[in-house]
């Protein structure tokens, strides 16, 4: 509470310019036609894929506050987050709190921060005159299945309909077009990078949540000519047992780092669990310890992905070799 009352504080007296003439925008958003009437000029950002997108379409100076993200805890951040001066908060404010802000736009990467009885929904938000669009890859749960998976195009997209909800539809192809300029420029380095099946754990020990088919893991899998080891399960995050990874037995694991401070959150606690849990620690991978370390960020889809990538690139090919021995893989 005491964050977000600071967060109010500092948000009460942020201004957004004056609004914009443009038209009223009509989109199609998670299967329901929304109404934008005039461009948003207090934004308040649910999760960082969202704020990556704001970031990314040059509209920092929007954001009346932004919850899930951490830039001191982020070991990747980008570089235009520094023009970000809205405070942050690691939850959602509640329904009094978020009034008092005064925002007329949420934007959330986050269905639970959408639909959750912690806070109002969309519903309620469109009651009170405030317009929101939730990322079309977080229509649904973790848990729940994915009907395609995710191109870079989907990524493109939404930044394209938030450009026309801002109306910065023009200046919103700039970033595009840069983005498409480092996806090319990645071409050469990943064309020699060996098919690998590679196992994304997020987080959970016990059980453990991975990714599944159709999210920003299986993209990248398939930009660096790999394969995602659980692209069969259509939920963007199952869970799996370490029964089931031991039998699939993957080549390289990448590793979620997040900042979030829970046991198993951090890479480096991730590392511990595997090389000690005694099913885990016959894993091939593990035994030869080849382990990609990406930012808990770089694990949902935004503006964001293309420099994932890189990233993803970079660490496969600081991979130490394979060496052959007794696999548990499936056959």
């Amino acid at each position: 509470m005491k964050g977000w009352l600071a967060l109010l504080l500092c948000a009460l007296g942020l201004g957004g310019g004056v609004p914009l003439h443009a038209e009223a925008v009509g989109l199609q958003n998670c299967g329901v036609m929304r109404d934008y009437p005039q461009p948003p000029q207090r934004v308040l950002v649910y999760a960082n894929p969202a704020l990556e997108n704001l970031l990314a379409l040059g509209l920092a100076g929007r954001a009346i506050g932004v919850v899930g993200y951490d830039r001191a805890r982020d070991p990747a951040p980008t570089a235009s987050v520094d023009a970000l001066r809205a405070p942050v908060s690691p939850v959602p404010p509640t329904a009094e709190a978020l009034l008092l802000m005064r925002p007329d736009f949420v934007y959330s990467a986050s269905y639970y921060w959408l639909h959750s009885p912690e806070t109002p929904d969309r519903a309620r938000l469109a009651e009170w005159g405030i317009g929101t669009y939730l990322s079309p890859g977080a229509c649904s749960g973790q848990q729940s299945a994915i009907a395609a998976a995710l191109t870079f195009e989907d990524i493109f997209t939404e930044l394209r309909e938030l450009a026309r909800i801002f109306n910065v539809s023009r200046a919103g192809e700039a970033p595009i077009a840069r983005l498409r300029g480092q996806l090319q420029a990645f071409e050469a380095q990943r064309a020699p990078l060996p098919h690998l099946r590679l196992l994304w754990w997020y987080a959970g020990t016990q059980t453990p949540y991975v990714a599944g088919c159709c999210g920003a893991p299986g993209l990248l899998s398939r930009s660096v000519g790999s394969e995602n080891l659980f692209g069969d399960r259509p939920e963007l995050w199952p869970t799996v047992s370490w029964e089931v990874i031991a039998a699939r037995d993957p080549d390289a694991i990448v590793l979620g780092d997040l900042p979030r401070g829970g046991f198993g959150d951090s890479a480096a606690d991730k590392i511990a669990f595997l090389e000690h849990h005694p099913l885990t620690a016959t894993l091939r991978a593990v035994r030869q310890r080849r382990y990609v370390i990406l930012p808990g960020y770089d694990m949902d889809p935004s503006a964001r992905t293309v420099a994932a990538l890189g990233r993803l690139i970079r660490g496969l090919e600081a991979l130490p070799p394979q060496t052959p021995t007794f696999s548990n893989k499936e056959p």
